[in-house]
């Protein structure tokens, strides 16, 4: 009976996590409607079993052409910013979130990542953009790997794709901003008929 009430306890926290209402925005002109929602810890971790440890904040975008004329989706059209720090950034692509690279670690903790994803078990810690800083005890060096990351393909199935379109399409945008509020950030899409911008409440 424990179990059962067990099982059923985490099946309704995870539909409250489905339904809870995220910091959303939109905006749109004659080309094409852009809204896009703020991700949280618990939705990563739902579809990716990682939250890639607060390094990301992450956009789910759907953009719907408003005629008869294709979008051409390019990931460096977007670029996020925090008004209250400053930070500025356009979205990683897959590649540089998990790939090939591994950092292996010796007696010591897992080090922090400046850039990319972070996550692994026992020693091993996959690695994408930017550097790690180990702990002063600890022994580190970087190997490549012919071993491809699991991560990579869920991440290349997830994150928008770049690509021409003529009907709506959903993708995730995943920035390096780290720990930022919602309320704070302004989404800028730049377009072939003007920049939209979107804020998140």
């Amino acid at each position: 009976m424990r179990r059962i009430l067990a099982v059923a306890v985490i099946f309704a926290a995870a539909a409250l996590a489905r339904d809870k209402k995220l910091p959303s925005g939109d905006a749109a002109n004659s080309l094409v409607e852009a809204a896009g929602s703020v991700l949280d810890s618990e939705q990563l971790k739902e579809t990716f079993g990682s939250d890639f440890g607060g390094m990301f904040t992450v956009i789910e975008m759907t953009l719907t052409p408003k005629s008869d004329r294709s979008v051409d989706i390019h990931l460096d059209d977007f670029l996020l910013r925090s008004s209250q720090t400053g930070d500025h950034s356009g979205p990683f692509a897959a590649s540089q979130i998990a790939g090939q690279g591994t950092l292996v670690v010796h007696g010591a903790e897992a080090p922090r990542s400046k850039g990319g994803f972070s996550g692994g078990l026992g020693g091993i810690y996959m690695g994408g953009m930017g550097s790690a800083e180990p702990p002063p005890e600890g022994k580190a060096e970087i190997k490549n790997s012919e071993k491809k990351d699991p991560m990579l393909d869920i991440l290349k199935r997830k994150i928008l794709a770049e690509k021409p379109i003529t009907k709506p399409v959903t993708g995730l945008l995943f920035f390096p901003l780290e720990k930022e509020k919602a309320k704070n950030l302004e989404l800028t899409y730049t377009t072939p008929d003007g920049k939209l911008r979107m804020k998140f409440r």
